[in-house]
């Protein structure tokens, strides 16, 4: 048997609340919304292939750039979480995801924050 040293430093546990989104271009925008109450908070990590292109946004639609433009809109995040930080949502949020990719898989794991 392995012994661990009982450091956990940026060790989690497997999410037993997650979800595993396929994405597809022209397929239109695909909905998680967070389980629990408004005042419920979880830590979320996004992940996705290193080439996929992803959009993400709470409670709106992810807007995709046009070519030769630049997008400003709040809370629309590109590939959110890529350098291994996470972020947090609410319970009742809806976390929303599109790619212009023919296809992306993205997977959502959240932790309840105490």
């Amino acid at each position: 048997m392995t012994t661990y040293n009982s450091n956990y430093d940026l060790t989690r546990p497997f999410s037993d609340t997650c979800a595993q989104v396929h994405l597809t271009s022209g397929g239109g925008v695909e909905t998680y919304t967070v389980p629990g109450l408004a005042t419920d908070r979880y830590s979320v990590r996004f992940t996705y292939a290193s080439d996929s292109n992803v959009f993400i946004r709470t409670n709106a639609d992810p807007a995709i750039p046009g070519a030769a433009t630049v997008g400003v809109e709040p809370y629309n995040e590109f590939k959110p979480g890529s350098d291994g930080s996470q972020r947090y949502v609410k319970g009742t949020d809806t976390i929303r995801m599109d790619t212009p990719d023919t296809a992306a898989y993205v997977g959502i794991s959240l932790m309840k924050i105490a």
